[in-house]
C-alpha cells in the first residue's frame, strides 16, 4: 500500500542528487548524439522530470512494478519489467540493456544513456554509457536473431527471477548453490545422469511449472541435493540432483567459479540449453550460453514475499 501512494503521489519534489543527473543525462546524450535513455523509474520520485527535460530523446523504463506506473509517461515509451529481487545498480542495468535488445528496443551497435539508484532509495545515483556490442562479446559472436528467440521466452524471465531468489534468500538460513538448465530433455539426456532418486518423476506437470508461485519452496528444498535441475522449454521441472557432464575440456573460468559452474559451461557448450549456475560462497547468479557466460548478477538483496 505505501509503495503505492509514493508511486501515485507526484507531488514531492525530486531530490537534488537525482534532478541534477536527469539533467547531466540529457546533457552527455546531447553532446554524443545518444538517441535513447534506460532510466529506473523507481529511483524517481516524480518521472515527469524526464517528460519536461526530454526533446525527441527516446526513454525506456525498468521497474518492478510496471502495473503502478503512472500515466505521465509517454505512450511511445518501453517499460521493461527487472525481476523482483533487490538488484545492484550495476545489476539493473545489466539486465535492462539485455532486455532491450532482446526486444529489439535498442540496436546491438547502439550507445544508450542509462539511470539507476540503489533499489528502494528513491534516488538517482548512476550514470553509465553502454553499449551492447562492445560490453557483451558474446553478443558480437552469436546471431542476435537466435538469441532474441532464446531470451525472449518468459520461461528464461522466471528462472532468472528464481536464481536470484535463491541467491538472496538461500534455504534454511545457509547460501544456495545449484545449477537450473532450460532446454530439450532429448537433446540434454546423452550428457545427464541422476546423482540420486529423482524426486519429481511420477508427478503430474502442472504441479512442476516454475510459473507457480508456490512451487518455488519445492525448488529451494530439493536445491540441497548435489547436481542441479533440469526445465523443459514450457518450464515443467523435470528432474533435480541430475549430474551434468558433456565431457568437454574444461574452458577457463574467471577465479571464484568452480564445479557448477564448469558443469554450466559445459552442458550449453554441447545444445543450446541456457544454465543458470547460483554461486554459494558469493551469491553471484550466472548465466550460461554456448559454453560462455553471457550475463553475472551480483548477490541481490534479501526482500520478503508473502
Amino acid at each position: 500500500m505505501g509503495r503505492k501512494n509514493k508511486i501515485k503521489n507526484k507531488n514531492t519534489s525530486e531530490n537534488v542528487e537525482s534532478r541534477t543527473l536527469v539533467h547531466a543525462a540529457f546533457d552527455v546524450a546531447r553532446s554524443l548524439q545518444i538517441a535513447t535513455l534506460i532510466v529506473q523509474a523507481d529511483e524517481l520520485r516524480d518521472i515527469r522530470l524526464v517528460g519536461r527535460l526530454r526533446e525527441s530523446e527516446h526513454v525506456i523504463w525498468l521497474t518492478r512494478h510496471e502495473a503502478d506506473l503512472p500515466i505521465a509517461i509517454s505512450s511511445n515509451d518501453a517499460v521493461l519489467r527487472l525481476p523482483e529481487a533487490t538488484l545492484t545498480r550495476m545489476s539493473q542495468l545489466k539486465v535492462g540493456l539485455l532486455l532491450a535488445v532482446m526486444n529489439s528496443l535498442v540496436d546491438l551497435d547502439e550507445s544508450v544513456v542509462c539511470l539507476s539508484g540503489v533499489a528502494g532509495s528513491e534516488r538517482l545515483d548512476t550514470l553509465l554509457i553502454a553499449n551492447a556490442g562492445r560490453d557483451y562479446p558474446w553478443f558480437r559472436n552469436g546471431n542476435i536473431a537466435d538469441i532474441q528467440g532464446l531470451f525472449s521466452s518468459r520461461e528464461v524471465a522466471r528462472l532468472l527471477e528464481i536464481a536470484l531468489r535463491l541467491a538472496a534468500e538461500g534455504r534454511e538460513g545457509k547460501p544456495i548453490g545449484t545449477v537450473l538448465v532450460l532446454g530439450d530433455e532429448s537433446k540434454l539426456e546423452p550428457y545427464c545422469r541422476q546423482l540420486v532418486l529423482n524426486p519429481f518423476k511420477g508427478h503430474p506437470q502442472r504441479e512442476r511449472s516454475i510459473h507457480h508461485q508456490e512451487f518455488f519452496e519445492t525448488i529451494r528444498e530439493f536445491s540441497g541435493l548435489d547436481g542441479g535441475f533440469i526445465v523443459s522449454r514450457k518450464g515443467t521441472v523435470l528432474s533435480a540432483g541430475t549430474y551434468f557432464d558433456a565431457g568437454v575440456k574444461k574452458v577457463r573460468l574467471r577465479p571464484g567459479l568452480g564445479a557448477r559452474h564448469a558443469a554450466a559451461q559445459s552442458i550449453t557448450s554441447v545444445t543450446d540449453a541456457i544454465a543458470f549456475a547460483i554461486s554459494a560462497s558469493s551469491g553471484t547468479v550466472t548465466v550460461f550460453h554456448e559454453g560462455r557466460p553471457i550475463l553475472e548478477l551480483e548477490r541481490p538483496e534479501r526482500t520478503s514475499h508473502t
